[in-house]
């Protein structure tokens, strides 16, 4: 992860020192290009962010969990089994531990469900909220599912994309931790949106 962090940091610095020299020289498709390039690199930095702090808060909850007594006279206890329930819903999502974005907002919805609104992390209402939420703040990575399993109900990204083709743009509507991390990195709102749009569609 450092090394991913320093290739991003320098890629920045050079993006930037392209921006000025673009805009010294008043050459506008440079610094259009100078401009993309900040987005990206500023998006990825954005992402890393989030990856380290949902690292972070999975290490801070894993210490706090109880650890078994240790007993120097017996072997070491068998570890405790995990929650079938747990097993079952990560064997159905894949994409949880592969996709960042994913993964994280998952992580923020299991502490927003459970430490705001009370709810049972072992229950069945717990999992169908998070599945439920997950599908609402990334319609994109379902699309294809929905389109297969019910092809006669058009999904509501197709009609998105229809309407998209009045002005060949599509809205990208982003949250407010989203802005959040955009104004600190100091990267225009339209330029990260226009990024976050080019990584959902790869």
């Amino acid at each position: 992860m450092k090394s991913t962090e320093d290739s991003i940091v320098s890629g920045m610095q050079a993006a930037q020192a392209k921006l000025a020299a673009a805009r010294e020289a008043n050459d506008l498709q440079a610094e259009a290009e100078a401009l993309t390039a900040i987005s990206e690199y500023g998006y990825k930095k954005a992402k890393l962010e989030e990856t380290k702090v949902a690292q972070e808060e999975f290490n801070a909850r894993k210490a706090k969990e109880v650890k078994p007594e240790i007993n120097l006279n017996r072997q070491p206890t068998a570890e405790p089994t995990p929650d079938p329930k747990a097993e079952e819903w990560a064997a159905k999502n894949t994409w949880f531990g592969q996709d960042t974005a994913m993964t994280y907002t998952a992580f923020d919805l299991h502490k927003k469900l459970t430490e705001q609104e009370g709810y049972d992390p072992q229950s069945d209402e717990y999992y169908s909220e998070i599945d439920k939420r997950i599908r609402l703040e990334f319609p994109h990575k379902f699309a294809n599912n929905e389109q297969k399993a019910e092809t006669a109900k058009p999904v509501q990204t197709v009609a998105s994309a229809k309407r998209s083709t009045k002005t060949g743009r599509k809205t990208v509507r982003l949250t407010p931790s989203q802005v959040a991390i955009a104004k600190k990195l100091g990267v225009p709102l339209e330029e990260y949106a226009k990024q976050l749009n080019i990584t959902k569609e790869v």
